[in-house]
């Protein structure tokens, strides 16, 4: 009999067309939007070879300060050439002109900036962006280095002839990097949190179920209040039968998110469900936690539940990444009750992380906030009574 119930309830759930839209269609038009809104994030931030052009200004002064580098060359000149974004990837690529030439190259969009080395090196632009940007910094940081060396020269003449010039053009890096398997993505942070944002909209069903098992409530509610069968079986038997369409519903998501926008949420597929079916069982009883505690019309409990999921979805980083951030470093009481949050950040070290500490703990968390929701419900359920039905 329990299956046969557990059939039936399932069926009349795939026949609820609101919520199918809501749990089925609307989150892989969302992920759409999102792959499409960030498919060239990236490659739109990745450096290429800048176009410049170097004019050589020979109208320079004799002053103390050029005389410190006497027939040494031009080493501005040096550094651009010797810019690199990578190894073998050139930062710059220069071409040697006139100043009316430079301007022209400049006007006709042709390169980025061109400099004009002198006395005081002077950098021209059309307009403001990244390659700008970038040009005015190397030529910013060449200068403070110019100046040091001007100023230690002047009192101590001999550093020159002791290497000062290598020293100030070697660049020395005091910080080592050690890789791990995965590659930064902060883009990923957002899928993260949707897909977490999916397995939590379960609460729309759990509310569902609680609604149509009190008879003050619904109709269907006083049918089965009136009928001969042990009410909080069924109830668990209409919340599993809950957890298994809404399952279908994230099952579908990872792998169109996986196999259709090939995003990569890592190696560890086994765990990645389950935080997904975690996620999925503590949304549900959020939705039967509400519809017990709030004593209201069920629009005003819907409304409740999605306000719920949806702030823990800004507070997880859906919206703006850097919230997720924020709340951990400044309120990260916050980030452990937050469901949403527990299970996107089990996706996230899932994906960065070589051991499982982190998502282990995350899952534990969840578990026990499921397990007082579960028990919040339960209370709230047996100590309703009716005079009449």
């Amino acid at each position: 009999m329990g299956f046969e119930l557990y059939k039936t309830r399932l069926k009349c759930l795939f026949r609820n067309k609101v919520n199918m839209f809501w749990c089925y269609i609307f989150p892989i038009v969302l992920v759409t939007c999102y792959y499409f809104a960030f498919a060239n994030l990236w490659s739109a931030n990745d450096l290429n070879t800048i176009k410049i052009a170097y004019v050589r200004d020979d109208k320079v002064s004799d002053s103390s300060k050029d005389s410190l580098s006497g027939n040494a060359p031009d080493y501005l000149k040096v550094v651009l050439e010797n810019a690199e974004i990578k190894k073998g990837m050139p930062l710059f690529d220069i071409s040697y002109a006139d100043k009316e030439e430079a301007a022209r190259l400049l006007e006709n969009n042709e390169i980025a900036a061109y400099i004009i080395n002198g006395d005081e090196p002077r950098l021209h632009v059309r307009k403001s962006g990244m390659n700008e940007t970038i040009v005015k910094s190397v030529l910013d940081s060449y200068k403070r280095a110019y100046s040091a060396v001007f100023a230690i020269a002047e009192r101590q003449p001999d550093a020159l002839g002791k290497g000062l010039l290598n020293d100030v053009m070697k660049e020395i890096d005091y910080l080592s990097e050690k890789k791990g398997n995965a590659a930064p993505n902060v883009v990923l942070i957002s899928y993260f949190a949707l897909l977490a944002f999916t397995c939590l909209f379960a609460g729309q069903w759990g509310l569902d179920e609680i609604v149509n098992i009190q008879a003050n409530r619904s109709n269907i509610g006083a049918r089965i209040n009136a009928a001969p069968v042990n009410k909080m079986k069924l109830l668990l038997t209409n919340l599993l039968a809950a957890f298994t369409a809404h399952a279908g519903s994230v099952i579908i998501m990872v792998l169109y998110m996986t196999k259709v926008l090939s995003i990569n949420f890592g190696d560890h597929i086994f765990h990645l469900f389950f935080a997904c079916f975690m996620g999925s069982l503590a949304g549900i009883f959020i939705g039967a936690a509400v519809g017990v505690l709030v004593s209201k019309s069920y629009e005003v409990q819907s409304a409740v539940v999605t306000s719920v999921i949806m702030f823990g979805a800004v507070l997880s980083g859906m919206m703006f990444v850097d919230i997720k951030y924020m709340v951990a470093k400044n309120a990260p009481f916050l980030a452990y009750i937050n469901p949403l949050n527990l299970v996107s950040d089990s996706f996230y070290s899932l994906y960065y992380f070589d051991n499982f500490n982190r998502y282990y703990r995350n899952m534990a968390i969840l578990g026990i906030i499921t397990v007082i929701l579960g028990a919040v419900s339960y209370i709230g359920l047996r100590r309703k009574t009716y005079e009449s039905i």
